[in-house]
């Protein structure tokens, strides 16, 4: 190679590391961004504070899974959407997303991993006449009740109930294959409330603790049939949809250019383990092989950078020209120095930036994590444009 050759190689490379540099700069302008309002496309979007992210009496009170959306937040954004037009919420979790802007009346589609967490999705979405309802889980509890026999409670879960209360469980178990959408997603919550009586309700609503003996006897009858009155709240079903399948070949499902909104919150690596807590007692009682469940979803944070690059890859084929992007992602700790999640994800998308917004936990768990590690951890909402 002659000299001229390799000073227009090194040329070429400082345009390269420039360019870089000027994209990083303009990525890093992006996620400092403080202004609460987004314009774009004919959408306009203001994202408020919430003080307050619970509500434990509407549908996503039907189950305590970990991780999952505000309902308020996303009602909040959501209601801001045009209706035409289709959602996707690539990491659907127990479908608050897709729930919400069913309810708003945008068509959504909601994909998953997680088998438990599918079919709690699918249950608020497909919610049939309250009457049908009401009378298929009174049919459950009456054929469970003259049942000969029952199946036996595995070990693993049995040590969290009283054993009458198992019992019970055990013998409407045996019809769950015949269950609805919503008594399935009923049936599951029913379980995890079950669980905290019978240990005097010392444990949290998302979390299990300590067991406490001896058990406090829970009818399980009664606290199946509640759930399933109180969490019902339908919405018009409009075609949305809830898969069970890899976020990284979502493509594989979704039609190229078909996407006019993506919103999700997705895992935040080696934050939580989506088959824990609750879902460990379920998924115990069934029989599942959890670990091998949790092996294949993105949370771990040596895959987690490429699996990431990986859905975000996937995700952009399956937008239309001008969609708009929306992830709320946090900060993580890890060996003792913060990583801001806009930034991370930024370096990684294949999408346009307009728009970071950071604000502060508010209302939840993260804030009382925080102070245990002295951190002060913030959470961004990333809008991004093809």
């Amino acid at each position: 190679m002659t000299n001229e050759e390799l000073q227009a190689d090194n040329e070429e490379l400082k345009d390269m590391v420039k360019d870089y540099e000027e994209l990083l700069e303009s990525k890093k302008e992006a996620s400092l961004c403080k202004k609460n309002i987004y314009e774009n496309n004919g959408i306009k979007i203001k994202f408020e504070s919430i003080k307050n992210v619970n509500n434990p009496n509407s549908i996503h009170g039907i189950y305590p899974y970990r991780g999952k959306i505000s309902a308020i937040d996303a009602q909040q954004l959501i209601s801001q959407l045009p209706k035409k037009g289709v959602l996707l919420d690539p990491f659907c979790g127990s479908g608050t997303i897709v729930y919400e802007a069913q309810r708003h009346g945008i068509k959504s589609i909601g994909v998953d991993l997680n088998p438990l967490a599918v079919d709690i999705a699918k249950g608020k979405i497909y919610l049939g006449a309250k009457d049908d309802v009401i009378n298929e889980a009174s049919k459950i509890i009456e054929l469970a009740k003259k049942l000969k026999k029952s199946p036996k409670m595995p070990s693993d879960a049995l040590k969290h109930f009283h054993a009458d209360t198992a019992e019970e469980i055990m013998r409407v178990s045996v019809f769950v294959d015949k269950m609805s959408d919503y008594i399935k997603a009923s049936f599951y919550g029913a379980i995890a409330l079950s669980a905290r009586g019978c240990n005097w309700y010392k444990w949290t609503s998302s979390s299990v603790g300590k067991d406490i003996n001896p058990k406090q006897k829970i009818d399980f009858y009664k606290k199946y049939f509640d759930k399933t009155k109180k969490h019902f709240h339908p919405t018009e079903h409009n075609g949305s949809k809830i898969f069970l399948h890899d976020s990284k070949k979502i493509s594989e499902i979704v039609k190229s250019n078909s996407i006019d909104y993506i919103f999700t919150s997705p895992p935040y690596f080696d934050c939580l383990d989506y088959t824990a807590y609750y879902g460990k007692i379920v998924y115990s009682i069934f029989g599942s092989d959890r670990l091998k469940i949790k092996q294949h979803l993105i949370q771990h944070y040596k895959d987690y950078q490429e699996d990431m690059r990986d859905v975000l890859n996937d995700l952009y084929k399956v937008c239309k020209k001008n969609a708009t992007i929306i992830f709320v992602v946090g900060d993580k700790k890890i060996h003792g120095k913060i990583i801001n999640g806009a930034e991370f994800f930024n370096d990684i998308s294949p999408f346009k930036t307009c728009h970071v917004i950071e604000r502060s936990y508010a209302g939840s768990s993260s804030q009382v994590f925080d102070k245990l590690n002295n951190t002060k951890r913030k959470e961004q909402i990333i809008i991004w444009n093809k």
